[in-house]
Protein backbone atom coordinates (compact mmCIF):
# COMPACT_ATOMS: atom_id res chain seq x y z
CA UNK A 1 0.00 0.00 0.00
CA UNK A 2 1.25 3.60 -1.14
CA UNK A 3 1.55 6.45 1.06
CA UNK A 4 -1.44 7.82 -1.10
CA UNK A 5 -3.47 5.51 -0.19
CA UNK A 6 -3.12 5.81 3.50
CA UNK A 7 -6.07 7.76 4.58
CA UNK A 8 -4.84 11.28 6.66
CA UNK A 9 -5.83 10.74 10.59
CA UNK A 10 -7.92 12.95 11.73
CA UNK A 11 -6.64 16.01 14.21
CA UNK A 12 -4.80 15.09 17.21
CA UNK A 13 -6.45 18.13 19.40
CA UNK A 14 -4.47 16.72 22.46
CA UNK A 15 -1.43 17.89 21.01
CA UNK A 16 -2.65 21.06 19.76
CA UNK A 17 -1.86 23.40 22.85
CA UNK A 18 1.76 21.40 22.68
CA UNK A 19 2.46 22.39 19.04
CA UNK A 20 1.19 26.05 19.41
CA UNK A 21 4.08 26.71 22.45
CA UNK A 22 6.79 24.49 20.91
CA UNK A 23 6.36 26.96 17.85
CA UNK A 24 5.89 29.90 19.43
CA UNK A 25 9.28 29.13 21.64
CA UNK A 26 11.02 28.17 18.71
CA UNK A 27 9.75 32.11 16.88
CA UNK A 28 11.36 33.49 20.23
CA UNK A 29 14.53 31.73 20.10
CA UNK A 30 15.24 32.79 16.35
CA UNK A 31 13.82 36.40 16.92
CA UNK A 32 16.90 38.68 16.22
CA UNK A 33 17.58 41.63 17.85
CA UNK A 34 17.01 44.69 15.03
CA UNK A 35 20.20 46.76 16.36
CA UNK A 36 22.59 43.82 15.45
CA UNK A 37 23.12 42.17 11.87
CA UNK A 38 20.96 39.84 10.82
CA UNK A 39 22.52 37.09 9.93
CA UNK A 40 19.88 35.03 8.37
CA UNK A 41 18.76 36.41 4.65
CA UNK A 42 14.88 36.91 3.72
CA UNK A 43 15.30 37.95 -0.09
CA UNK A 44 11.85 39.40 -1.47
CA UNK A 45 10.63 37.56 -4.49
CA UNK A 46 8.67 40.12 -6.19
CA UNK A 47 7.79 44.21 -5.44
CA UNK A 48 6.13 44.92 -2.14
CA UNK A 49 5.74 47.36 0.08
CA UNK A 50 7.16 46.32 4.10
CA UNK A 51 4.90 48.42 7.39
CA UNK A 52 7.70 49.78 9.74
CA UNK A 53 5.94 51.14 13.24
CA UNK A 54 6.86 54.29 15.05
CA UNK A 55 7.22 53.39 18.20
CA UNK A 56 5.90 49.89 20.52
CA UNK A 57 2.27 49.48 19.59
CA UNK A 58 2.56 51.26 16.52
CA UNK A 59 1.14 54.30 18.61
CA UNK A 60 2.94 56.97 16.92
CA UNK A 61 1.99 55.07 13.39
CA UNK A 62 4.06 53.63 10.49
CA UNK A 63 6.32 54.17 7.61
CA UNK A 64 5.91 52.20 4.66
CA UNK A 65 9.05 51.34 2.33
CA UNK A 66 9.34 49.88 -1.39
CA UNK A 67 11.30 46.57 -1.09
CA UNK A 68 12.45 45.73 -4.63
CA UNK A 69 12.66 42.11 -5.79
CA UNK A 70 15.96 40.91 -4.87
CA UNK A 71 16.30 42.98 -1.63
CA UNK A 72 16.91 41.32 1.49
CA UNK A 73 14.42 42.64 3.56
CA UNK A 74 15.99 41.45 7.43
CA UNK A 75 18.69 44.09 6.00
CA UNK A 76 16.29 46.91 5.08
CA UNK A 77 14.58 46.44 8.66
CA UNK A 78 17.78 46.41 10.32
CA UNK A 79 18.94 49.18 8.45
CA UNK A 80 16.11 51.74 8.77
CA UNK A 81 15.95 50.98 12.53
CA UNK A 82 19.67 52.18 12.78
CA UNK A 83 18.68 55.18 11.36
CA UNK A 84 18.23 58.58 13.52
CA UNK A 85 15.13 59.22 15.12
CA UNK A 86 13.92 62.44 13.87
CA UNK A 87 10.19 61.65 14.66
CA UNK A 88 9.56 64.53 17.40
CA UNK A 89 6.30 62.94 18.88
CA UNK A 90 5.64 61.98 22.36
CA UNK A 91 6.62 58.22 21.80
CA UNK A 92 8.78 56.79 24.72
CA UNK A 93 12.47 55.90 24.42
CA UNK A 94 13.16 52.80 25.99
CA UNK A 95 16.87 53.12 25.61
CA UNK A 96 17.94 56.29 25.99
CA UNK A 97 16.00 59.06 28.60
CA UNK A 98 17.73 61.75 27.25
CA UNK A 99 17.11 61.29 23.71
CA UNK A 100 20.70 62.01 22.23
CA UNK A 101 21.05 60.70 19.16
CA UNK A 102 18.28 58.14 19.54
CA UNK A 103 18.11 55.66 17.02
CA UNK A 104 14.27 54.40 15.74
CA UNK A 105 14.53 51.15 17.62
CA UNK A 106 15.25 52.48 20.68
CA UNK A 107 11.20 53.45 20.46
CA UNK A 108 10.13 50.01 19.72
CA UNK A 109 10.72 48.77 23.17
CA UNK A 110 13.64 47.36 25.95
CA UNK A 111 14.64 44.89 23.39
CA UNK A 112 12.93 44.42 20.46
CA UNK A 113 13.48 41.42 18.14
CA UNK A 114 12.14 40.75 14.49
CA UNK A 115 9.93 36.94 14.92
CA UNK A 116 9.32 36.78 11.22
CA UNK A 117 6.99 38.62 8.99
CA UNK A 118 3.12 38.09 8.11
CA UNK A 119 2.09 38.76 4.50
CA UNK A 120 -1.36 40.83 4.32
CA UNK A 121 -4.39 39.95 1.74
CA UNK A 122 -2.48 42.38 -0.67
CA UNK A 123 0.70 40.66 -0.75
CA UNK A 124 2.45 43.83 1.97
CA UNK A 125 4.72 42.85 4.49
CA UNK A 126 4.52 43.08 8.46
CA UNK A 127 7.15 42.68 10.42
CA UNK A 128 6.58 40.43 13.77
CA UNK A 129 7.79 41.76 16.74
CA UNK A 130 8.79 40.24 19.87
CA UNK A 131 10.42 42.03 23.17
CA UNK A 132 12.55 39.54 25.29
CA UNK A 133 12.47 42.16 28.23
CA UNK A 134 8.85 42.79 27.86
CA UNK A 135 7.98 39.12 26.67
CA UNK A 136 5.24 40.32 24.60
CA UNK A 137 4.76 39.50 20.88
CA UNK A 138 3.01 42.25 18.59
CA UNK A 139 2.65 43.33 14.88
CA UNK A 140 1.42 46.95 13.90
CA UNK A 141 -0.69 48.40 17.34
CA UNK A 142 -2.53 44.49 17.29
CA UNK A 143 -0.93 41.28 19.21
CA UNK A 144 -0.10 38.32 17.12
CA UNK A 145 -0.45 34.16 18.24
CA UNK A 146 1.03 31.34 16.64
CA UNK A 147 -1.44 29.64 14.40
CA UNK A 148 -1.29 25.79 13.52
CA UNK A 149 -3.10 23.84 10.99
CA UNK A 150 -3.88 20.06 10.77
CA UNK A 151 -1.69 18.41 7.61
CA UNK A 152 -3.22 15.33 7.96
CA UNK A 153 -0.07 13.90 10.02
CA UNK A 154 0.63 16.62 12.65
CA UNK A 155 0.09 20.46 13.09
CA UNK A 156 1.80 23.14 11.00
CA UNK A 157 2.16 26.95 11.68
CA UNK A 158 -0.02 28.86 9.43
Amino acid sequence: MSSLDVEKSPPDLSKKKESVQNFTDQRRAKAWEVNRWPLVKMVASKRTRIHLPASYMAKDGETTRIVYPGSDINQLVHIYYLESWGGGGVAANFVHADGIDSKRNEYLGPDPRVAGYWFDDAGEIHVKWWDGFLKDQWIGSDKWSVEVAWNGERWEEK
